[in-house]
């Protein structure tokens, strides 16, 4: 009996030994189970990012903004001499290329170069692209009516109160814009494609943090911009040189 106890005390001795030997750290010691391949590595590096940020939020410099909405594009007037011919082939009294609302979608990002208590100064850019294109409210003949866009602009953006539960903002900036068209059935040779640059003019709201998703804070945004941009080649001369893109959009801002 006296052998048979000691070695049971020699055993849960070793194991003892062998387990003081290991850092604090629970993680270093056994590795975790169950993670998906696909995206470890991904929340790793989410996790250590996380994890190196204040708790409170006051050094979270970074900002993505996920957005979707709706573009509003003033209709552009013919100039003239210019007329419209309709999908039947007849030519339309009408001297303007009326465009529908559009889906678009966003991504924003922003850092932190400035933050005061009363107002903060961020430097970022700007993606906006549709999904679906813009339709005009009948198709022409000889007249694009419908096409797809892009805009990307590097901006700034400057926040008032950007500690409070809300936070009002301005942007400003500019960039690139491009348009591709859909080709007129009576101008086969008509050639897609227009490479422009565009100002960008905005404002809008954010929310302090909402929730926590695999512990990275996310508010909210809510905003209007203005990607004052040229024109896409509607295969009909008109009377403006320049167009209102008008994006209204809102989702979620990710900081860490």
């Amino acid at each position: 009996m006296g052998v048979v106890i000691s070695m049971h005390l020699i055993r849960i001795e070793s194991r003892i030994t062998r387990t003081s030997s290991c850092p604090d750290v629970r993680v270093a010691c056994t590795p975790e189970k169950g993670t998906n391949k696909k995206i470890g590595l991904i929340i790793a590096l989410l996790a250590v990012v996380v994890s190196c940020s204040v708790p409170a939020g006051a050094q979270e410099k970074n900002e993505v903004g996920l957005v979707i909405g709706s573009v509003v594009t003033p209709s552009q007037s013919l100039s003239s001499g210019a007329t419209l011919i309709g999908s039947d082939g007849t030519t339309l009294a009408k001297r303007d290329i009326g465009l529908n609302p559009s889906l678009t979608l966003g991504a924003e990002y922003d850092r932190s170069f400035i933050v005061k208590q009363k107002f903060a100064v961020d430097g970022g850019l700007d993606f906006l692209a549709s999904p679906l294109d813009v339709k005009a409210g009948r198709q022409y003949q000889n007249a694009v009516g419908q096409y797809a866009f892009l805009f990307l602009t590097p901006h700034v953006r400057v926040k008032f109160h950007p500690g409070g539960v809300f936070s009002p903002w301005l942007s400003f900036g500019g960039g690139y814009a491009r348009f591709l068209e859909r080709t007129p059935t009576a101008a086969p040779s008509f050639r897609p494609g227009t490479n422009t640059g565009s100002f960008l003019l905005g404002g809008g709201l954010d929310t302090r943090t909402v929730i926590h998703v695999l512990r990275i804070p996310v508010g909210f945004r809510i905003e209007v911009r203005d990607f004052y941009s040229g024109l896409p080649n509607y295969d009909q001369k008109v009377s403006a040189d320049l167009q209102n893109n008008l994006a209204f959009t809102g989702g979620l801002l990710i900081r860490f």
